[in-house]
């Protein structure tokens, strides 16, 4: 197949995924407020809008991903259309396609052993803060309870020495302090143990529900999806609460991620599992392979 076929070949199947990602779009989703605005959007079109960057590649992944974002908003708007945002969701899409090129081929009990071993020491981590933070006496009030020309942290452990000095000198030091403990605790702890659950499930429901070349690529469509994920989700509350959402700015920022970060990485993870069993669908079309795999063999091969 000459190159200009494979493009167009590509772009037409990237169109119908759009397609099918729209519609889907416009009539299975919903919006779940979030401290009195609409926070988080709930659906099953992404799954379709994913699609392109896994299949051929970031550039693809970056234009469907940012049409699916623009052409939504036309067709169902949910507030202020934001082009920024657009920007972030097309960011997304090529970030999902980078990584799944890197990962596609990677072994996949290396990777779940190493995955493992990085969420058994971020809970080790998170742990270990909570207590050297408890024996210091650093917590939400440390800042209400004594003078800052006092504070004396040359006997402290160094994660107690690294929160008082990034925000002893902030506007809100008592505010910015509680959101840094959170991130150093549960925040820590929480990833570390969602990296764990991520195991469990897969080694559960991967053996159920695909068969072995799908199963094996479960965990490097976990991290590129999950990844580019919680990059657009980041940006795009921060982006929320600067312009349109002023009324998340008198909370702390931690407070208004979390439950974003949280509804992204399950909705995620749902999604790579469609997603896996639709690699399996199209790797069973002779002709659909050829698109897909033509220019990972030729990269082998060179």
């Amino acid at each position: 197949m000459d190159k200009s076929a494979l493009h167009i070949r590509r772009i037409i199947i990237s169109a119908v995924f759009l397609s099918i990602s729209l519609v889907l779009k416009t009539t299975f989703s919903f919006c779940i407020p979030l401290f009195g605005q609409n926070g988080m959007t709930i659906g099953i079109s992404g799954i379709f809008s994913i699609m392109p960057s896994i299949l051929f590649g970031p550039v693809y992944g970056a234009i469907v991903t940012g049409l699916s974002d623009f052409l939504g908003h036309l067709l169902k708007p949910m507030g202020t259309y934001i082009p920024l945002m657009t920007m972030v969701a097309a960011a997304g899409g090529f970030i999902r396609g980078v990584l799944w090129s890197v990962l596609r081929n990677k072994n996949c009990e290396k990777m779940r052993i190493t995955i493992a071993v990085f969420s058994v020491l971020l809970l080790l981590v998170g742990i270990c803060n909570i207590s050297f933070l408890s024996a210091d006496g650093i917590n939400s009030e440390f800042y209400n309870q004594v003078q800052k020309e006092n504070i004396n942290t040359e006997n402290m452990h160094l994660v107690s020495k690294m929160l008082i000095k990034r925000t002893i000198n902030m506007k809100d030091p008592s505010g910015n302090l509680a959101t840094f403990i959170t991130f150093v605790t549960s925040g820590i702890i929480g990833s570390g143990a969602l990296g764990i659950l991520l195991l469990i499930s897969d080694l559960f429901i991967s053996k159920k529900l695909l068969n072995d070349r799908n199963r094996g690529q479960v965990p490097q469509l976990l991290i590129a999806m999950i990844a580019s994920g919680l990059f657009v989700t980041t940006i795009n509350t921060l982006v929320l609460r600067e312009t349109i959402f002023t009324s998340w700015k008198v909370l702390p920022f931690v407070v208004v991620w979390i439950p974003r970060v949280i509804e992204e990485i399950l909705g995620n993870t749902v999604k790579a599992y469609f997603v896996a069993m639709l690699l399996g669908i199209g790797r069973n079309q002779h002709s659909f392979v050829k698109v897909i795999d033509e220019p990972f063999l030729y990269r082998r091969k060179h």
